[in-house]
Parts: structure tokens; C-alpha cells; sequence
């Protein structure tokens, strides 16, 4: 009854009351004023000598406690209560709504077929009734977005209505990102009745962190996932699993698909991103099949801008293998697109991913090298032919202690070092043998040094036992090198010490000799003995260290930086320790010591065939941009004297290769702090590929950049049910993966135990209905006592 007078549910449960005012007034003013009211009325009675004394008593009391009723609300009070109130949990309900759901799964297994008949209500989840021809035809070809449907609205489970009673049901669909879904109120199963198939990505991480953001504070019971569990976009879900079992939400997935469909893809193309027309190329593609497939023959084909240059019939391992091809870029240059193309199969679930392409460079240009060398040694006999039959050189020799009549007979030999700035600018890379540094005049050094600090030349060190690099200390071609040049002259090492490649020559081109690393190590160690090293105070800072000695006891613990490179300005350099890498020859050929020597040299003058030696050098921070994504456009623009220029803004043009309209003018504004840096955006709004030009004016001066617009159906490149995914998911978060069959035991696992929480609130109590009934029926009475004894 007080819990009604009050106002508040008799179900709940008051841990706590007090009674307190809202005017506190002075204790003395308040038992002044009650002391007044007495008096007032034991006087106001005392006059009606007619009235008997039990009679007065009575009407005096009733006064008096009208008064003091009249008293209290005039102070205002307030009842405090501490309430403990029962909390509902949010049950938050994700439905993939991306392209892969609208996938069509051919299911054969009566497992299977069981399961998605399950799920469509044609049969009991308790497995009784065996489905019907017209059930099983309906549930072998259902698609994974019907399903999902079918679950949300299912008859027989109820499960979402089920939940409701019990928790705070949140819907949601999601693609790339969440959207909340309106829940129509009273009637559940109808939640979600539209629910498309048509995200063209998955960021299923995502999309778990925006539901569960938008209920921050609130007790999450379990994030409850349709999905088929494949995600190709945003952060990736394991991660945001373990994030959220800190927090203590699990995660529910409700695994819908089939994990291993009928399949052949091509997952990856490992191919050089810049190739030379004239060389032969190697292609790995890495295809997938499913183990449908183990045994089938297929065709593996490389096209090039649509025209095939190779192709291989594979047999298909029902698993993931590589398959190489090889072909000859003649007559291309620029960019093209490379494309490997697996032929499709009969009952394959999707086609789209049966080929996968990639840009590449085609330059149609050579390498020009000037190998300057002192005596015929022999690292320079081997290294000599192999620089020859690479149809990637130009290359040309000069003996600065050999025959000088060389030159007369060969065409492949120089008699100095050119005095002309023109001629000695012209070379991509110079190689420096065991060479006296004083050979070299003042002006030769300062072309060397502008070559690779400003036009963007390359410049390798290959150390000897005479003069290459001790005779170069403190002179500007020492500068250069990426080691510090001693000046002890000679180490002499132990016969059994060899080459090591760091971990930053792993990921080198230049140290891969063979794979696996295990392999390329044992090649490495073949090197020795090295006899003499030069005497070296360890590598400049910045420069990256490919190979060190294997002893490195008598330095202290300090490595020695055999092979050393780093950036000089616009260019680069190099350093080699030692002149016994020939004996990569030894027992296996010159192969390994030909690939050395030719990925180096490519890896060192590649960037100024691109361009890195023109004052103006664009670039795009990508190659491939996925449709309707800004592309970022950078150019780093140069005066005559190799100085940045001073301006606000820098005009380039783009345009697509396949079509005559007119570039388009993008301008690109200079980027604060980094004078002679323009950065800007283009978005082109079709797919193909496109070129980005320098205005006119500048295009002796500027290279151009290209890149591709291509829209990838990210969602058919990966049909397979993510089945080990959604595992992860539930074990990481602290939840469990269901699959349809195991439906019905959601409810229990989302069973969390009731929680409360305790609620502060105060209630006023001088303005409730009852005072103003209790002043009523004490007016009332004290009236008709009054009345009653003729004083009314």
C-alpha cells in the first residue's frame, strides 16, 4: 500500500530509505512555529466554555494536526531511496548483407541439404521427418542470403521472439559497415524482411566494433553473427574477438554456406613490378582448388593486355599450388596488364575468380654501366661476362692499368674516364673496382658525386686488396659510401668466416639467390675463405646492411658490414667488402653469382630508368585503385639547378590511355614544410588505365606516372564459408560457433544471470495526493464536530 502511495512498482526492491527536507529551516524556527500553532489553538478552544472537555480535546487535536500537516509541506519534504533495479541485457543480432550471401551453394551432401531444409522450415530441427523430394530441391540451391532470412524468421525456432522476452534485441545488417535495422514493435519475426545481398566488401570487424560502440555502457549478453564469415575489408575480426573478450561480450557465429565449395581460383600473380622488353620473365601464379578438383586438368594462361603469351595445363591438386609461366614483353613498353586466367570448370560455384591481373612496367631501355676497374683480378674476369650476356646492360669497361690499346680493338672499352659532364652524367650506374682514389680528378669526382646525389645515378663500391676503399678516405667519393672507410688498411680473417645475410637482406632482392632461406643461407656460406677484408668503423647511420661477416667474436660483438647499401640524395650506393664472390661458381655454376650481380645492378640504376633522374618526378602512391577511390598524386618538382622551385601550385594532367578526350587538369598544391612537394587528388569515374603527364612545357625535363582503375568483385574471390574463421571468433571472444543444426541451443549459451543495479532517486513527498486528502478529511471532520455543537 505504500509502495502505491508513493507511486512506485511493489515489485522492486528498496535497500535504502531516508527522509530528509528541502528547505532546511532553523530547528528553533521550526519548533517556534509548531509551539505557536499550539498555542493558538489550545486558546482558540479554551473560549468555548459550552463544549465539553473531551469535545475540545478532540477539536484541538484535530487542529493541530492540520497545522502540522499544513507545517511539513511548507518544508518541503523528500523521501531518498536506493532501489535495486533489474538490468536487461542487449542481445545484438549482425546479418551479412554483402555480395557472397547472394552466393547460390550446389549442396549434395544430405547433411547439408538437411541443414538448409532446417533452415528454411521444411523440416524439424529435431531430424523426424525426412525431407521431400520438393524440400530437398528447394534447399540444395538456396542461397546463403535466404537462409539468413529464413533463420531471423523462422516458425518453428522463434528464436529472436524468444530472446525478446528476455533481452534488449538489437537488429542489424551489415556490409562495410553496420546499419541498424527498425524493429517493428510486436512483431519480431518480420525484423530484417527485405535483407539484400548486394555490399560489394565485407568489414566484418568493422562492423562488429559499430554495433557494439553504439550500446557502450550497457551489458552486452553476445553478439549474435549470420555470416558465411568471409571479410576482405577493415580490421581483422580475430583481433576485435580478443578486444571484446576483455570486456566480457562473446561472440555467437552462425556459420551459413558450405566451408569447402566447388572452386578454382587464382589467388596471386608473383611477377616483378618492372620488366624489360627484352628479357625473359618469370610468372609464379598461386591457384586454389578444392578438393572436388583433386586430379582435373586444367589451362593456366598469361595474356598481356589481352593477348596470351603462355599457357600450362595443370593438374589440379585440390589444394593450393603454384604454376609457372614465362614469356618475352616484345615490342610493349609502359605500363600493361599482366592477367592469369585458370579455365573455368563445370559446377564451379563462382567464375570471378578464376583470373587475377597486375600492372607492370615494361621499359624498353638498357641499364648503361661503366664498370672502372685497375687489374684483371679475378672477381672482375667473371663479374666482366656476366655484366656482357645480361641483354638488360649497356655496359662499358675501362682498365686503368691494363692494355691501353684496348679501346682501339673493342668498342666495349673506354680509354679514360669521360672528361665531359654530358658523357659521364649519361650512365645509370658505375661500378668502382680496385682503383687508385687520385686516378680520379677533382672534376671526375664531382661528376660522380652530382650523378648520384642529384640526377639520380648509382654508384658500387667493389672492395680489392690495394687501393678500393682505403685510398678513398675523407675524398667525396668516400662520402658517398655507406660504411666508414679505416685507415688500417687490411683485416685478415680466418679461412672458415662467410657472408651472412641480415634480415634486411631477406627481404632484399639483391641477397635472394635461391629459395628457401634455408638454401640461400647454405649458397651464402659457400663464399670463403675471403682471405682480407677492409678495415671498416661499421655502417653510416641510415644505411642498410644486407650481409655481415659469420665472426664477429674479435669485434666486440660488433657485425661488419660486408654488403651495405643506402640513399645519396636521388641515387644510391653501394658497398661490397669483398672480391671473392666468385666462389658462388664453384660446384654449381655461375647462375647463383650471374643473379647476384644482376639483381644488384637492377636494384641500383632501376629507379633512374623510371625517372628518379628527371627534375620532375610524379608519382601515384599506388598502382591499382579500386573504382571511385581518390588516387594521391605527388610530384616533387626541381629547378634548372636542381633546386626546389617556390610556388603555391603545380598543374599535371590526367588522362585515359584508351581514349582521345582531352586530359583533365588536376593542380596540386605545395605540401607546408617540404618545399618543391605538390600533393593532390583525382578520382576518375571509370575503370581502365590511366596517365598522369606534366604540363608540356616540362616533359623533356619530367617523368609521366600510370596507374589502373579496376573494380574487383572482392565478394566472388572467395566463396567458401569461412568455417575456421567463425571458430576463432566464438573461442577468442569467450562465445562458441553454432551451426544451423545447433540453433536451438543459442538461447541457453546467451543465459547470463540477473544483474542489478542500484537506483538513487528521491520522491517528493509534500505534494503527493494523500496530504492534501489528509488536510480534507481533518478540515472536514473538525468542521462537522463544529457543526455538530452549533459552532458552525
Amino acid at each position: 500500500m505504500w509502495f502505491r502511495l508513493l507511486g512506485l512498482d511493489e515489485t522492486v526492491a528498496v535497500s535504502r530509505a531516508e527522509l530528509g527536507f528541502r528547505h532546511a529551516w532553523p530547528i528553533w524556527l521550526a519548533g517556534l512555529l509548531v509551539c505557536c500553532a499550539v498555542v493558538y489553538v489550545v486558546y482558540f478552544y479554551r473560549k468555548e466554555s459550552l463544549l465539553t472537555r473531551w469535545r475540545r480535546i478532540v477539536l484541538c487535536a484535530l487542529r493541530c494536526v492540520m497545522l502540522a500537516v499544513l507545517l511539513v509541506m511548507l518544508f518541503e519534504p523528500v523521501l531518498g531511496l536506493e532501489i535495486l533495479q533489474k538490468v536487461r541485457h542487449c542481445v545484438l543480432v549482425l546479418a551479412d548483407a554483402s555480395e557472397s550471401m547472394a552466393i547460390a551453394d550446389e549442396r549434395k551432401g544430405a547433411e547439408d541439404i538437411d541443414a538448409a531444409a532446417m533452415a528454411l522450415g521444411r523440416i524439424p530441427f529435431s531430424g523426424k521427418q525426412p525431407a521431400g523430394p520438393a524440400d530437398i530441391r528447394e534447399a540444395s540451391t538456396a542461397t546463403r542470403n535466404r537462409l539468413a532470412k529464413a533463420i531471423l524468421n523462422h516458425p518453428e525456432l522463434k528464436l529472436f521472439e524468444g530472446l525478446a522476452g528476455r533481452f534488449n534485441v538489437r537488429f542489424f545488417h551489415f556490409a562495410e559497415h553496420a546499419v541498424s535495422a527498425e524493429q517493428p514493435a510486436g512483431r519480431v519475426r518480420l525484423v530484417l524482411p527485405a535483407l539484400s545481398a548486394e555490399g560489394p566488401a565485407t568489414a566484418l570487424g568493422r562492423a562488429i566494433e559499430e554495433s557494439v560502440s553504439r550500446y557502450a555502457g550497457q551489458p552486452i549478453a553476445g553478439v549474435v553473427l549470420l555470416t558465411d564469415g568471409a571479410w576482405n575489408k577493415g580490421v581483422d575480426p580475430v583481433e576485435v574477438a580478443a578486444d571484446l573478450k576483455k570486456l566480457g561480450i562473446p561472440l555467437y557465429p552462425v556459420g551459413i554456406g558450405l566451408p569447402d565449395p566447388p572452386d578454382v581460383s587464382v589467388q596471386s600473380i608473383i611477377v616483378p613490378e618492372t620488366i624489360f622488353s627484352f628479357d625473359r620473365v618469370q610468372v609464379r601464379a598461386q591457384v586454389r582448388s578444392t578438393a572436388n578438383y583433386r586430379g582435373v586438368k586444367t589451362q593456366v594462361a598469361a595474356s598481356i593486355d589481352g593477348d596470351q603469351v603462355d599457357s600450362f595445363n595443370v593438374e589440379l591438386a585440390g589444394a593450393t599450388q603454384f604454376v609457372q609461366l614465362n614469356f618475352i614483353p616484345k615490342d610493349r613498353s609502359g605500363m600493361v596488364d599482366l592477367k592469369v586466367t585458370a579455365a573455368p570448370l563445370v559446377g564451379e560455384t563462382v567464375r570471378e575468380n578464376n583470373e587475377l591481373s597486375q600492372p607492370v612496367k615494361v621499359i624498353n631501355e638498357k641499364i648503361k654501366v661503366l664498370y672502372v676497374e685497375g687489374i684483371p683480378r679475378w672477381e672482375y674476369r667473371y663479374l666482366r661476362a656476366v655484366l656482357q650476356r645480361d641483354r638488360r646492360l649497356d655496359v662499358k669497361f675501362l682498365m686503368t692499368e691494363g692494355d691501353p690499346d684496348l679501346p682501339k680493338y673493342s668498342g666495349e672499352y673506354v680509354a679514360c674516364f669521360p672528361e665531359a659532364a654530358a658523357e659521364a652524367l649519361k650512365y645509370d650506374l658505375i661500378i668502382l673496382g680496385d682503383v687508385a682514389a687520385d686516378y680520379f680528378k677533382p672534376a671526375d669526382q664531382a661528376r660522380i658525386d652530382e650523378l648520384v646525389r642529384r640526377r639520380g645515378g648509382s654508384l658500387l663500391m667493389l672492395a680489392g686488396r690495394r687501393r678500393a676503399p682505403m685510398t678513398y678516405y675523407g675524398t667525396p667519393i668516400g662520402d658517398l659510401l655507406p660504411v666508414r672507410i679505416g685507415r688500417q688498411g687490411l683485416e685478415q680473417i680466418a679461412d672458415d668466416v662467410y657472408p651472412v645475410v641480415t634480415g634486411e637482406g631477406y627481404v632484399s632482392a639483391c641477397m635472394s639467390l635461391q629459395q628457401p632461406a634455408k638454401v640461400n643461407n647454405r649458397l651464402w656460406s659457400l663464399v670463403r675463405p675471403l682471405y682480407r677484408v677492409p678495415y671498416l668503423d661499421g655502417a653510416k647511420q641510415g644505411a642498410t646492411v644486407l650481409a655481415e661477416l659469420s665472426d664477429t667474436a674479435r669485434r666486440d660483438g660488433k657485425a661488419y658490414p660486408l654488403i651495405a647499401w643506402h640513399r645519396v640524395g636521388s641515387g644510391k650506393c653501394m658497398f661490397v667488402g669483398t672480391d671473392q664472390l666468385w666462389r658462388l661458381r664453384f660446384l654449381l655454376g655461375d647462375r647463383h653469382h650471374a643473379r647476384f650481380w644482376g639483381q644488384a645492378s637492377q636494384f641500383l640504376a632501376l629507379s633512374r630508368l623510371l625517372g628518379a633522374n628527371k627534375r620532375i618526378r610524379i608519382e601515384t602512391d599506388r598502382n591499382v585503385y579500386p573504382g571511385g577511390e581518390p588516387v594521391h598524386v605527388y610530384a616533387n618538382v626541381l629547378s634548372d639547378a636542381f633546386e626546389p622551385v617556390d610556388r603555391t601550385e603545380y598543374t599535371v594532367y590526367v588522362a585515359r590511355r584508351d581514349t582521345p578526350a582531352a586530359p583533365a587538369p588536376v593542380a596540386l598544391r605545395a605540401v607546408e614544410g617540404s618545399p618543391g612537394l605538390f600533393q593532390g587528388y583525382v578520382t576518375p569515374d571509370k575503370d581502365g588505365r590511366y596517365v598522369v603527364t606534366p604540363p608540356v612545357s616540362d616533359k623533356p625535363v619530367a617523368n609521366q606516372a600510370e596507374f589502373k582503375v579496376e573494380t574487383v568483385a572482392l565478394e566472388r574471390r572467395q566463396p567458401a564459408m569461412q568455417e575456421t574463421t567463425l571458430k576463432m571468433l566464438g573461442e577468442m571472444s569467450g562465445g562458441r560457433y553454432f551451426s544451423i543444426r545447433q540453433l536451438p541451443d543459442l538461447p541457453e549459451a546467451l543465459a547470463r544471470p540477473d544483474r542489478f543495479t542500484v537506483v538513487r532517486m528521491e520522491k517528493e513527498l509534500w505534494d503527493l495526493p494523500g496530504l492534501f486528502v489528509l488536510l480534507i478529511l481533518l478540515a472536514g471532520a473538525e468542521w462537522y464536530l463544529r457543526r455538530r455543537s452549533n459552532l458552525a
